[in-house]
């Protein structure tokens, strides 16, 4: 693939389903975004995203994301803070900062965002909002940008098998039919890329086959 068309921004990219794209997408010219990359930059830095700007952009994975969990009025609004931050509003500044470039190469915005955007997230109100908005965010911007060429699709996983809920006092059981695999999602993301000109995956919901928790 020509270089030109071949950097992608990926958020989140050291573990999980961050990590499971970067190695699904190996002939493509990654460029990390997260705590513990080469490009090592906290997502809840607002002033830091607003100067982001890299060269030549193809496409934006927005596949970082924070939650935690409780009831509302026990969450604190330095949580509340961080979760619209990294979920939702730096991916905005980001596509902003590099939708033009975008534009030009035709290329495409792909939002991780979940389940917990179109369900009621009855112990995480904050968490399914932020994942909300970002799922709003792109079916409107697809409406803006589709004349340009630009493909905009929002990806809404459940229980999937990472270290997102290690700090939560759930997590998805270990029966094969009860969770998603980062590699999962993540040959999907590539389906999307490389999908005909001519059709946008727009929204694509993933659910294990059977619901099942765990208690951490």
């Amino acid at each position: 693939m020509e270089n030109k068309i071949s950097k992608i921004i990926l958020t989140g990219a050291s573990s999980g389903i961050g990590k499971a794209i970067k190695e699904e997408l190996k002939d493509y010219e990654i460029i990390e975004i997260c705590r513990n990359c080469t490009n090592s930059i906290d997502l809840n830095d607002i002033e830091k995203i607003k100067s982001l700007k890299f060269e030549s952009v193809y496409g934006i994975i927005h596949n970082a994301g924070v939650g935690y969990f409780g009831q509302f009025e026990d969450i604190g609004i330095d949580k509340i803070r961080e979760m619209i931050n990294v979920n939702f509003l730096s991916p905005m500044i980001l596509t902003k900062n590099h939708l033009k470039d975008i534009k030009n190469n035709k290329g495409f915005i792909i939002n991780i965002s979940s389940a917990s955007a179109i369900h009621p997230a009855r112990i995480g109100v904050v968490y399914g909002a932020t994942k909300a908005a970002l799922r709003h965010f792109g079916t409107s911007l697809f409406e803006e940008v589709r004349k340009s060429g630009v493909k905009v699709c929002t990806i809404l996983p459940d229980m999937t098998l990472t270290n997102f809920h290690k700090n939560t006092f759930f997590k998805p059981s270990n029966n094969e039919l009860a969770h998603i695999k980062p590699g999962d999602i993540a040959k999907i993301v590539k389906d999307i890329i490389e999908s005909p000109k001519n059709i946008v995956m727009q929204e694509i919901v993933i659910k294990p086959q059977i619901f099942k928790l765990e208690k951490n």
